[in-house]
């Protein structure tokens, strides 16, 4: 009965997305209309949030709240830091942390392990979430590397780990330079064939080179498929077509200009000679023995060099593409689906893409200053969404997140010294279909355009990922968490004298912490009701119960 219980009200998730405001067709009241590029309403000052806000803020820049519980001063990270010290100042302190312990790829710890244990407790919680963000755009998979023979460690573990820490370390920088990162990391090099990809064959004789790495580069890491305006929405020509963004002869103009990349080593391979030895701990050095000097027509007419070098071509290449006006809009809106909400109105996404293409001082790609335009945007802030775009706001939490945020609000204590807590944390997030550090494609665990079910118009990236297998696994893993030891054999241990003894106390605390002041009637009185059952006859089983319920209630598993 309680699973069944809990399993309906989640099941509501999709048309709770729409319960609270008017549909998505429906304009803004005439006191929320867009003026001078921002939305005009009622806004809390970014230095004075409220504690609602404040909930939300966190729940859009970190893997979870958590409470400081009396620790004076508040804490980096905890709800009471943030009223405190203020939006804009929280923000500032986030970019100054500098990356948590590296990733360790010939550690004995599983890489998933690894990264849930960093999203419990590290402190440099915006620099992980933009970084696990920024690995669901420019994807690699433990699962796309196969091992060797010839190297003296797990190929997918070191590949892998390394690129965790290169997209960690680039999160609050120049996405030009992320973009060349990307390209010439020997993981990525592995994953989309970007290593070896030579212009000859075995005889000397031109060849065209593979197509992988310029395919996804243009499609999913930069472009996308069609033309955007600033807004993100697709730029019509004439007779109100849509029109690609790129064509097949620009990604073999791509491959071309990109030919020629090996492994790091000491000498390059002569010319369409066997491949060298894979090196997963340096990247891709250049061959122009292996790479195609002809001039390629690029995108908006631009070529490339005649008779130019490998490198040469690279940046020509690189600085091509990061110079189309299609990335502002294409990677801004993807990163405010990951942190704020699947379905940004047209002008959020046009004011951070304005921030993409001059952060203030006449730099194009600054991350850090897109980062900040997305999470002090007034469609982000306030205590809860704005009134008129309340419908379809907010987004489903993925399995990771879904697991983070349920554990830093019960701030467990993890004994990582004797156990592997985050092993049993990245386990059960693979139950749920979201296995971190092996997505099953080069298009991660759910496309950003995958439709909201029920709803036209709309779109709910982790609905994906969400059917009834899925979604029982996510009770499971809550009911596992709260009523077996498996918590506990892992090494996690939650303390549940910290949450009020009373049922009514109970429920308001999770009303005004967990749903930051959007409890609803009904779902508090189905909480009261729940837990006032006689079978719920301790004080702990009442309270594990308020805890199963709102945690898979639709308003909990929507981040609003």
């Amino acid at each position: 009965m309680l699973r069944r219980t809990a399993l309906a009200l989640v099941l509501c998730a999709t048309s709770c997305t729409q319960a609270d405001g008017p549909s998505a067709t429906e304009s803004p009241p005439p006191e929320q209309q867009e003026v001078h590029g921002r939305t005009e309403q009622a806004v809390e000052s970014l230095e004075t949030p409220s504690e609602p806000n404040s909930i939300r803020f966190l729940e859009q820049s970190s893997f979870g709240p958590k409470l400081a519980r009396g620790v004076a001063p508040a804490p980096v990270g905890t709800v009471e830091h943030v009223m405190a010290v203020g939006i804009t100042q929280s923000l500032t302190e986030q970019f100054a942390l500098q990356p948590a312990t590296p990733y360790d790829g010939e550690s004995a710890q599983d890489l998933g392990s690894q990264f849930f244990q960093r999203a419990v407790t590290g402190e440099d919680q915006l620099r992980q979430r933009v970084a696990f963000a920024l690995s669901q755009i420019f994807v690699v998979s433990q699962n796309g590397i196969p091992d060797s023979t010839r190297t003296p460690y797990v190929d997918s573990k070191v590949a892998v780990a390394g690129y965790m820490n290169l997209l960690s370390q680039h999160a609050f920088g120049d996405f030009r330079v992320l973009l060349e990162a990307v390209t010439k990391n020997p993981a990525m090099g592995r994953y989309l064939d970007m290593a070896n990809n030579r212009a000859f064959d075995s005889k000397g004789n031109p060849i065209d080179p593979n197509e992988n790495y310029a395919r996804e580069m243009l499609q999913l890491f930069t472009l996308g498929t069609d033309k955007l305006n600033q807004d993100g929405t697709p730029l019509l020509d004439a007779n109100g077509n849509r029109q690609r963004a790129y064509s097949e002869e620009q990604v073999k103009a791509f491959a071309h200009a990109l030919s020629g990349w090996t492994w790091n080593a000491t000498a390059c391979p002569a010319r369409g000679a066997a491949i060298n030895t894979p090196d997963y701990k340096n990247p891709l050095m250049p061959c122009n023995a292996n790479h195609d000097t002809d001039s390629q027509v690029l995108l908006r007419g631009v070529t490339t060099a005649a008779g130019g070098s490998i490198t040469t071509h690279l940046t020509q290449a690189l600085n091509n593409v990061f110079n189309d006006p299609n990335v502002p809009p294409f990677i801004s809106k993807q990163l405010i689906q990951h942190l704020v909400t699947s379905n940004p109105t047209p002008a959020y996404v046009r004011r951070v893409a304005a921030v993409f293409k001059n952060d203030g001082t006449g730099a194009r790609g600054n991350l850090q200053a897109v980062v900040r335009a997305i999470l002090e945007d007034d469609e982000a802030r306030g205590a809860q969404p704005p009134l008129g775009l309340r419908s379809g706001f907010g987004h489903l939490r993925s399995p990771a997140l879904f697991v983070t945020n349920v554990v830093r609000w019960l701030d467990p204590t993890l004994d990582t010294a004797t156990k592997d807590p985050g092993l049993k944390l990245s386990n059960w997030s693979k139950t749920m279909n979201q296995w971190v550090t092996r997505p099953p494609s080069v298009f991660s665990f759910y496309p950003p355009t995958a439709p909201l079910p029920g709803v036209d118009g709309l779109v709910g990236p982790e609905f994906a990922i969400l059917d009834t297998a899925t979604l029982t696994a996510r009770a499971n893993f809550l009911h596992e968490f709260l009523y077996s030891g498996a918590a506990a054999n892992a090494g996690i241990t939650v303390d549940y004298d910290l949450l009020p003894a009373t049922n009514a106390d109970l429920v308001a605390y999770m009303g005004r912490y967990w749903l930051h002041g959007t409890l609803a009637p009904e779902l508090e009185q189905k909480l009261l009701t729940a837990m006032g059952d006689s079978r719920a006859n301790t004080a702990i089983r009442k309270k594990k119960l308020g805890l199963y319920l709102t945690f898979l209630s639709p308003s909990f598993q929507i981040q609003r």
